[in-house]
């Protein structure tokens, strides 16, 4: 019996039908590694929180620092001495004992250069610290440094532990100029701050959630300092994305939430400026531990 080959149409049609499987399946692959990498990242909050919390319990129920820079001796991996911030990342390092943590793998921030590896992952972490409202504003230094002094308030002085934001996805940088020939983090740290310009009933910062200008694009939306909304989303300027942030409340528990669920309570829009965003709702409001 003489073996019969494929022919040259048949050929063609099993290309054309694997082409057409593929063109229909890398899209599927794309979400699904989408998804773990959220679900990575979701997971690094929840730990991060748990961290934090076993840090309050051995603070006497204090929670991390709202600012603390200046004076620390650190040693590098290869020995080598230097002075600088202590962030929260810093502080809460004993309890995770893993830099890795503070790493997302949907975060890009290779434009951020430090001195070592170890500096820039822990002033620079992709997950920001709701500093604003879970420290404590005490002015300015009377030592004349010109840094403001904050110290942290205590978790059983948070009305609603399950609806008061601890940690949101962040850039891990709240300013740069244009070109990231500079780029700074707050001397806590990684940071977030919240829809409205009003930090709290001492602390005014203009930029807010509104309208950034062209630094924003290089960041996140809907400006640096703000929340990072990296899942699903890229920035636009003046739309609302379509993405959302792993964010951590007091009580421990992690949930993935859209911009809308942590602009709730304001009168937050993509397009007003950041001066004109304040609290119509404090009861649906995500961040202040007062309401």
């Amino acid at each position: 019996m003489k073996n019969r080959a494929f022919t040259l149409i048949e050929l063609l049609v099993v290309i054309a039908i694997i082409a057409i499987l593929a063109a229909i399946l890398f899209p599927v692959f794309a979400q699904a590694k989408e998804a773990a990498k959220k679900t990575s990242c979701l997971s690094n909050s929840k730990q991060i929180n748990l961290a934090s919390m076993m840090y309050a319990g051995d603070a006497d129920d204090t929670l991390v620092m709202g600012w603390n820079s200046g004076n620390v001796i650190r040693r590098d991996a290869d020995g080598s001495v230097y002075r600088t911030w202590f962030p929260w990342t810093a502080a809460i390092q004993p309890y995770m004992k893993n830099l890795d943590l503070l790493l997302c793998p949907d975060n890009d921030n290779s434009f951020i250069k430090a001195a070592n590896p170890i500096a820039r992952t822990e002033i620079y972490a992709p997950y920001g610290y709701n500093y604003g409202y879970l420290g404590n504003f005490q002015g300015v230094d009377p030592n004349g440094s010109g840094n403001y002094l904050w110290t942290p308030i205590s978790a059983t002085a948070v009305n609603r532990p399950a609806n008061t934001l601890a940690f949101a996805e962040s850039v891990g940088v709240n300013w740069a100029d244009a070109a990231h020939a500079t780029v700074w983090a707050q001397p806590i740290g990684p940071i977030v701050e919240p829809p409205d310009a009003y930090l709290s009933d001492h602390v005014f910062f203009a930029a807010g959630w509104g309208t950034g200008d062209s630094l924003t694009t290089y960041y996140d939306f809907p400006g640096y300092g703000g929340v990072s909304f990296r899942h699903g989303s890229k920035f636009k300027a003046g739309v609302m994305p379509d993405g959302g942030a792993n964010s951590t409340f007091v009580d421990g528990h992690a949930k993935f939430y859209k911009a809308g669920a942590l602009a709730a309570g304001t009168n937050f829009s993509p397009t007003q400026s950041g001066t004109q965003v304040y609290q119509v709702t404090p009861s649906n409001y995500v961040w202040d531990p007062r309401n």
